[in-house]
């Protein structure tokens, strides 16, 4: 049982941080959104946004190397929790300030920074902490266990990746204000002719 749920989770985390990296180093103008995004937070002083970013990246693309070697697959889970915990850290400083901040977590949303985000990290630390555990698990696992290991896991994964359009789904977007009325002719609809002559009551 161990073996599987080690094979998910390291498919689950491995695609999230794949989409993760992907997403920020697919463009320069996507990567100049994600620092541009590091920056807005104000968690590191201006000056070192650059190297933090970089630094942020290349963690997160060591993330599914690691899970792919047996001897590194718990430093792997290890670093997910280490860097989904400091950017949860970010987050909850960014929240607390009232600052509205694009999330950059997978390079092409724009969402801002908000609690379901809080809430998916916390999930995902979970998920690579339970691995960390998991991936000291032996035993023979057959053909078909571990297909069906590898695609629930990416599947879960690629769901955690659109987090946010599938909470969209749930959450009720406000409602455009509408035109102002006019304070005289509020109450009642107009009734004026044709000719723009009131109508006779």
């Amino acid at each position: 049982m161990l073996e599987h749920l080690d094979i998910a989770l390291r498919c689950l985390i491995g695609v999230v941080f794949l989409a993760a990296t992907f997403g920020k180093v697919r463009s320069r103008a996507s990567w100049r959104e994600f620092v541009a995004s590091l920056a807005a937070m104000r968690v590191v002083p201006t000056r070192l946004v650059p190297a933090v970013a970089a630094l942020v990246g290349l963690a997160e693309a060591a993330v599914p190397v690691l899970l792919l070697v047996p001897p590194t697959r718990r430093l792997g889970h290890v670093l997910a929790a280490l860097l989904l915990l400091a950017f949860s850290s970010g987050i909850v400083v960014t929240l607390a300030r009232r600052q509205r901040v694009a999330c950059r977590c997978f390079g092409a949303t724009g969402a801002p920074l908000g609690p379901r985000h809080l809430v998916r990290n916390g999930l995902l630390i979970t998920a690579a902490l339970v691995g960390a555990v998991a991936a000291g698990a032996t035993g023979d696992v057959a053909a078909a266990g571990i297909a069906v290991a590898a695609v629930a896991g990416a599947v879960g994964g690629l769901l955690f990746v659109r987090f946010d359009d599938i909470t969209d789904l749930f959450v009720a977007a406000p409602a455009p204000p509408g035109p102002k009325v006019p304070a005289g002719r509020r109450g009642g609809p107009d009734r004026r002719g044709a000719g723009g002559s009131p109508t006779p009551r």
